[in-house]
């Protein structure tokens, strides 16, 4: 009867999962190096905390300026001394295979965005209603003029979870979700309209943001790499 014991006691922990050194690991520390390469370009940092294996939440907080990432005025993409982006992401995770290697996660994730700068020989439009009550695009240009940029909604994000070696981890992520996004120019100089001076720009292209005066709320797409340190 004893051997029995005995027997059924190895079997158990031998065949029962056991928590590893990565599993141990409830903080993850995190820095976005795709934000740090589009436009426009900021710093953002993070951090994750497992609630459980399947539970986690965490934020980014991103931070970009003229002084930060040491530019020259960029006409081309729109940067000048005045150059200043903020942004907060907090998200929640769940672990929708945490008994596997590669963890994968599905998120929801908040995210609000304020850009200013003050730009220089450029052009916007906006949009407003003619006489037979139906919209029509103005289009202006100008030699200077402030701009503010809100942008705030929700993801729903997908996220592997690639461990490396000691903690070091890489982060990939995709998602969609929806906007709204305020655009504001004001205190222009020499401001006046224009023929269609748009660049013919798509959809989700940077340009987009500097050429429209006023709010939209549409669909959001989301990319990101992240590498990460867990601890």
């Amino acid at each position: 009867m004893k051997k029995l014991i005995l027997i059924i006691l190895f079997s158990s922990g031998l065949f029962s999962p056991k928590l590893t050194a990565q599993d141990d690991r409830k903080n993850i520390v995190t820095l976005s190096v795709m934000s740090a390469t589009m436009q426009p370009p900021r710093w953002t940092v993070g951090y994750i905390h497992k609630i459980n294996e399947r539970y986690w939440l965490g934020a980014e907080i991103g931070y970009g300026s003229y002084q930060t990432f040491n530019l020259k005025d960029r006409p081309k993409y729109k940067y000048n001394r005045d150059y200043e982006l903020f942004e907060i992401r907090p998200e929640f995770y769940v672990n929708i295979n945490y008994g596997g290697k590669v963890k994968h996660l599905i998120s929801a994730e908040l995210f609000y965005i304020n850009h200013s700068d003050r730009l220089e020989n450029g052009q916007f439009y906006e949009t407003k209603k003619n006489n037979w009550d139906e919209n029509h695009n103005i289009y202006y240009t100008y030699d200077f003029a402030d701009y503010d940029r809100k942008k705030y909604g929700l993801n729903i994000n997908y996220s592997p979870v690639f461990t490396l070696f000691k903690g070091v981890t890489l982060m990939p992520k995709a998602g969609i979700g929806i906007k709204h996004r305020n655009i504001n120019y004001s205190n222009s100089v020499n401001l006046q309209e224009a023929e269609n001076a748009s660049s013919g720009c798509a959809i989700f292209c940077t340009d987009n943001i500097y050429e429209q005066n006023g709010s939209d709320t549409n669909l959001n797409l989301n990319l990101n790499f992240r590498v990460a340190y867990q601890f």
